[in-house]
């Protein structure tokens, strides 16, 4: 694959990185701080192939994967949590996409806590594991 730091430093990269939103009408819900460009990589027509990613949330339980390449339509995408503590049978994770764009993904990690009567959601916080494949759609 890579040497581990390329690694650490695309997380890095990830975690500052403010992805635009947009309404229906084209114009932004939120921009990049300013001083800080992003830049998208150039469209290609297909991926060389499925890519794949492991990263971790930040404290909201977010986590916002920017693709090794460019897709040319919005990819298919799977993402799993890893529960962090798998022998409490009161407690379980799982991730919610939030944005698929051509050019990166976000996802919340959730977890249920129990409550008398009823189970209650809440982020999940930091250091969570989200397993993360995207694909192209066949056409």
């Amino acid at each position: 694959m890579g040497a581990p730091l390329v690694g650490v430093l695309r997380t890095l990269d990830q975690r500052t990185r403010v992805a635009a939103r947009t309404r229906t009408t084209g114009l932004p819900l939120e921009k990049d701080p300013t001083g800080q460009e992003t830049t998208r990589p150039a469209p290609v027509a297909t991926p060389a192939g499925p890519a794949a990613a492991l990263l971790e949330t930040g404290d909201d339980g977010r986590v916002t994967w920017a693709f090794p390449e460019t897709f040319s339509s919005h990819p298919v995408v799977t993402a799993a949590a890893v529960d962090p503590e798998p022998d409490d049978d009161e407690r379980t994770v799982w991730a919610a996409l939030e944005q698929v764009t051509t050019w990166c993904v976000t996802v919340r990690v959730w977890r249920s806590r129990p409550r008398r009567g009823s189970g209650v959601a809440e982020p999940a916080g930091a250091g969570v594991s989200v397993h993360l494949t995207a694909v192209a759609p066949s056409t």
